[in-house]
């Protein structure tokens, strides 16, 4: 089955790198088919609409960055290799934020009261919780590895 979804794209403009989002369409074998000639703007019919094609376009940046390149005389985006660095205090940051994640879910969701009326909610809930606990715990676990809990 055929899909689409945003990403960020790298061009190259007047000799300088330019990111945008684009509309990507993939074919049943998940490959890149087609995008959008120029980058899009988020849109909605009322503001609902708008709100979530923002999100989407945030979900972009979950995902590595295309490239546009052309190769034997045909344009085609490839993921880009971007190394970013990672140090010592990213470690630390992520394992703060997801505290703070863990936090916030428990403060707006665990106590909201159709949770607690809603055992099917309650449950899924649940889930989110653990796999949030996990998250943490992994994190906390290669902070170690990369030396953050040294004295």
């Amino acid at each position: 089955m055929s899909f689409w979804n945003y990403r960020v794209v790298k061009t190259i403009r007047k000799g300088k790198p330019v990111y945008g989002i684009y509309e990507v369409y993939y074919g049943a074998d998940g490959k890149i088919e087609n995008w959008t000639e120029e980058p899009v703007l988020p849109y909605g019919e009322n503001m609902d609409e708008l709100r979530e094609d923002v999100f989407y376009f945030l979900k972009a940046f979950q995902l590595p960055v295309l490239e546009l390149r052309e190769k034997d005389g045909k344009e085609e985006l490839v993921e880009v290799k971007e190394k970013q660095e990672v140090n010592l205090g990213h470690y630390f940051e992520f394992l703060d934020r997801t505290f703070v994640a863990m936090e916030y879910l428990h403060q707006f969701l665990g106590c909201h009261p159709v949770l607690r009326k809603e055992k099917r909610l309650r449950e899924i809930y649940q889930k989110v919780e653990e796999l949030m606990a996990k998250l943490y715990q992994e994190a906390g676990q290669l902070e170690f590895e990369a030396g953050g809990d040294q004295d």
